[in-house]
């Protein structure tokens, strides 16, 4: 196959000039695209305005952090409210009402009928790293189980568990130690080249749930060949694969792992980050399984856009007046954790996501993931559509057979297919991201209304007949 010919898309004027001041004094390690030249003037629900004045439809939602749409009326008015009486003060330190209620908000929607606690953080990174201390504080244990795929940060301990790109940690080691990685269950690219659920056949079962293959290979080779159980503080994984692809595990796959940390006294970390606060149309996305993590992440959709995250978890891990081993004053804290503002923001963002955007992302998501799945059957290109609610992955191969990517040097210049779609997109009027190394993902706003949904997916196919006509 030659190369496709494709051009990237045309910059307007004022956005050009804003590029040329910002490469001097940005940082150089941005992950900016040269197929999403945006420069924003200002958004509003899942539209975006560009400094040109050109107005785009976002299916991106600033990688799935405007959960309510842009500045949803609201939320701002929540914002100014509290802008007005209190902006910051240390809750670590001081007793602040907004804060207490955002954590008992927090604690009744978690899943678990159990007592939890809640430390409230600034980014997703921060979270993570969080959630790693509790767990190492508290077991004294110094191993952590984490997957190939994985996204969880950039800070050091978040970019250890990370297994999504080698790029995420080339040249930054040497990292968290005593990290291991095991397989997730990637059905569509299974690294063990079994088909589910072909693959459950003959295996044992944990607590009466056939093992998946893929676990097996943590509990009868990791467990028994490099890792003892009895060092492992805790495991960490996304319910979702997020940045690794939008992919979603079979069902038993939570609820073995559940199983699995409950026999060796190992804490279960599931980072919700992407994946929470309604985007599968549950509140968490363990629930889609009926599990509940002994520590939950949550952050991007919290606060739609105000920077804030949150970990919610088991009292007794979290609270040393109820276990000697939880963490002491003084071993943790964050000055802007809990912020008033933040605060404000993410109790009227659950409010609106509980009462309405949840039930919403669930009618539009199933909407989404059946016109992509009449696509699949249309498209030569469309090889896997995935997905829960509006957390929405659709692989792009080569072959539909044999599922033969497309190579990196997709186009003459060595763009990648994903950078084709994105770029052709955004040439549309449409915003999308892509995912790990063949996929796209689908994660507008929990508010999107159908006629939005049909003008994405109008482009989306446009798109994909364009490429699929112009391949040589």
């Amino acid at each position: 196959m030659g190369k496709f010919k494709y051009k990237s898309p045309e910059i307007g004027e004022n956005t050009k000039k804003l590029i040329e001041r910002d490469k001097s004094v940005y940082f150089g390690a941005h992950t900016r695209s040269r197929e999403i030249p945006l420069a924003i003037s200002k958004a509003e629900g899942v539209r975006i305005t560009d400094l040109d004045g050109n107005v785009f439809l976002d299916f991106g939602a600033g990688y799935a952090v405007a959960s309510t749409g842009h500045c949803h009326p609201e939320v701002v008015e929540a914002i100014r409210k509290q802008a007005g009486e209190l902006i910051h003060h240390p809750g670590s330190d001081f007793y602040l009402e907004y804060e207490t209620r955002l954590c008992e908000e927090l604690v009744r929607l978690s899943p678990g009928n159990f007592p939890k606690q809640v430390y409230l953080a600034s980014t997703g990174a921060e979270a993570i790293d969080s959630a790693l201390k509790v767990a190492r504080y508290y077991t004294k244990r110094p191993k952590f189980i984490s997957f190939f795929g994985a996204f969880h940060g950039r800070t050091f301990a978040a970019m250890s568990v990370c297994g999504s790109k080698k790029v995420q940690r080339r040249g930054f080691g040497p990292l968290l130690p005593e990290v291991v990685h095991t397989l997730y269950p990637y059905c569509y690219r299974c690294p063990l080249r079994l088909n589910y659920p072909d693959c459950k056949a003959g295996m044992k079962k944990i607590d009466g749930i056939p093992l998946l293959p893929c676990v097996a290979f943590l509990t009868d080779s990791i467990f028994k060949s490099l890792v003892d159980p009895s060092e492992v503080a805790a495991i960490i994984v996304e319910p979702i694969q997020g940045e690794g692809g939008y992919i979603v595990p079979p069902p038993e796959f939570h609820k073995l792992l559940r199983a699995i940390t409950a026999k060796y006294d190992i804490i279960l970390i599931e980072d919700d980050i992407q994946a929470g606060l309604g985007r599968t149309g549950k509140m968490f996305a363990t629930e889609n399984w009926e599990v509940a993590a002994d520590v939950n992440i949550v952050a991007k959709g919290i606060a739609s856009g105000v920077p804030m995250s949150a970990i919610i978890a088991r009292s007794h891990l979290m609270d040393p007046g109820i276990d000697s081993r939880a963490w002491v004053p003084g071993s943790h804290g964050s000055t802007f954790g809990g912020n008033a503002i933040a605060c404000a923001a993410a109790l009227k963002t659950i409010e609106l996501i509980e009462n309405e955007y949840m039930d919403n992302a669930k009618t539009q998501g199933d909407y989404i993931l059946a016109r992509l799945n009449e696509m699949k059957e249309n498209h030569s290109i469309i090889g896997d559509v995935r997905g829960l609610g509006l957390m929405i992955g659709i692989e792009i191969v080569q072959n539909k057979v044999t599922k033969e990517p497309f190579t990196e040097d997709f186009t003459e210049d060595g763009k990648n297919i994903k950078a084709v779609i994105v770029g052709e997109a955004y040439k549309r009027g449409l915003i999308i991201f892509g995912c790990g190394f063949n996929s796209i993902r689908i994660s507008p706003p929990l508010s999107v209304t159908r006629k939005e949904v049909e003008e994405c997916i109008d482009i989306f196919e446009e798109v994909i007949t364009y490429i699929e006509s112009n391949l040589q």
